[in-house]
């Protein structure tokens, strides 16, 4: 129940991937997300929304692809630890790609599963780190999750801002896209949990293999040359490209 109601996608297969995240680590068939989630705002999908949630991904990738990805859970506040997470793309339904599995997510308390997405275009990558976000932000702060998944959501509806930046990706540099909000500095309930209120989340997007260059929230150090009290990246690592039927 960790991401219902964060996105607002028209499609069944994009309502798939929040129905995968609800709690229960099991396949989710695109077809059986037909309630659509409630919206944010206007209702009008914003273009953050559409780069981060709704954006054909994995479009052009073959089932047997593989997206390895390195996380790193790191800051000055507590220990730090890290691990893989790999995506496997498999084929969907009238051997369209693409079915995707994910066994586990980094934890401080050891290894999470993950549920498996049928039928996705988006990646679900980014709801994987964002779930995770969420389970932290309540271990930190011993907050409600329906309330940090709303000003998130809020803030990829109403306040989000974006750059052109530039990356590296396998020895070349290219053009990317970087998505970023800072849900809690205005949120009514900061002062619950002030010490993360300047908590800030960037999406790197780009032409790459399953679209997303990088995943980052970081939590700025108390001075402008100290290191960060907190900060998680999933980075793309490589990627094993499947192969075309002959």
């Amino acid at each position: 129940m960790i991401l219902r109601h964060l996105i607002r996608p028209p499609a069944a297969a994009a309502a798939a991937l929040v129905a995968a995240l609800l709690g229960a680590v099991a396949t989710v068939p695109a077809a059986a997300a037909e309630e659509e989630p409630r919206v944010a705002g206007s209702g009008a999908i914003s273009a953050a929304e559409q780069q981060i949630f709704m954006a054909p991904h994995l479009q052009g990738l073959k089932p047997g692809t593989v997206l390895r990805y390195a996380f790193v859970h790191a800051g000055s506040l507590e220990g730090g630890y890290g691990g893989p997470v790999e995506l496997r793309l498999s084929a969907g339904p009238g051997g369209r790609c693409c079915n995707v599995s994910a066994p586990a997510f980094p934890e401080a308390q050891g290894a999470r599963e993950l549920p498996a997405v049928e039928g996705a275009t988006s990646n679900p990558v980014i709801l994987y780190f964002l779930e995770h976000d969420l389970r932290e932000m309540q271990r930190l702060t011993r907050g409600q999750v329906n309330h940090f998944r709303r000003r998130i959501r809020v803030a990829l509806a109403e306040d989000a801002r974006s750059d052109d930046t530039r990356v590296r990706w396998q020895g070349r540099e290219m053009a990317a896209r970087r998505v970023l909000i800072s849900p809690y500095l205005d949120d009514p309930m900061r002062n619950r949990f002030e010490q993360y209120a300047a908590k800030r989340y960037e999406f790197v997007l780009a032409d790459v293999p399953g679209g997303v260059v990088q995943l980052r929230t970081v939590l700025a150090g108390e001075r402008p040359d100290a290191a960060p009290l907190l900060e998680e990246t999933l980075t793309l690592e490589g990627a094993e490209l499947g192969a075309a039927k002959p």
